[in-house]
């Protein structure tokens, strides 16, 4: 798939969409935390959580639907960002990207919207992020924790919105690096060809709350908050601000985050 950086001319118009306001995600954080998991073995899951330990089993997950994003209350604009240093031109279909790298579960869910808040459906969406060191894989990047390089494709993956315009990845909740609010990269391709270039972005608190446990301990609280982000806080995020809240993953107890992406 080409890798382009800017949007074709003449694809979807790009205006504001249905419902257009700014908004902090609320999140309600439950005080109970669920233990981590044995993370002995080289790369074992951590499935540290916030919230109750009594969730349903991953088993019993369903799939996710219109319904879960028509109750989101935005449809707004993703707005054009950086790629930032580390995109790779290589794709990996694939819903699962963790490989087994450990971090608070993550089951990131984003809808594909058009100007009038309608699914496009069949929109590729790629993703990556750091681990929970703040490393990217494929590239030495200095992040300040572990810097696994050249031939590591973790916390990367596409996939392709049916007709629903929904895309679903598990993953884990990445780790942050000096100068840098807690983010996802994001890119939408259409026929072959890259539309929207952008960012996923975390609530603070919510993070404080995440980082409390498992993995992240180690390296302590982001340096950089939200609201002084170098990317962020030059431009209207309204659209790029995941809702979070406490779900049940695939990987045991850990966040779902909603968003839709309007083109």
């Amino acid at each position: 798939m080409p890798n382009q950086s800017s949007k074709p001319n003449g694809r979807l118009d790009r205006r504001s969409l249905i419902g257009a306001a700014g908004g902090a995600v609320v999140a309600t954080m439950l005080s109970r935390r669920s233990r981590a998991m044995d993370t002995e073995d080289t790369r074992a899951t951590d499935a540290t959580a916030i919230g109750d330990s009594t969730l349903p089993s991953s088993a019993d997950l369903e799939p996710l639907s219109a319904a879960d994003f028509d109750g989101l209350g935005v449809c707004t604009l993703l707005p054009e960002m950086t790629a930032g240093p580390f995109p790779l031109d290589e794709q990996f279909d694939r819903r699962d990207v963790t490989e087994g790298y450990p971090g608070h579960p993550l089951r990131l869910g984003l809808r594909v919207v058009a100007g009038d808040c309608a699914a496009v459906g069949g929109a590729t969406v790629e993703i990556w992020h750091t681990d929970a060191t703040g490393d990217y894989s494929a590239f030495a990047d200095g992040g300040g924790g572990k810097d696994e390089a050249e031939g590591t494709t973790f916390l990367r993956g596409s996939q392709t919105a049916g007709d629903d315009g929904i895309v679903e990845f598990q993953t884990i909740y990445p780790g942050w690096y000096p100068g840098r609010a807690v983010h996802i990269h994001v890119r939408v391709h259409l026929d072959d060809e890259n539309v929207v270039t952008s960012q996923l972005f975390f609530d603070d608190t919510y993070t404080s709350a995440v980082y409390s446990d498992g993995p992240y301990p180690e390296f302590g609280e982001p340096d950089t908050l939200l609201a002084d982000d170098a990317v962020a806080g030059n431009i209207d995020i309204s659209g790029a601000v995941l809702q979070l809240s406490v779900a049940d993953t695939v990987n045991g107890p850990g966040t779902l985050g909603l968003l839709n992406v309007g083109l």
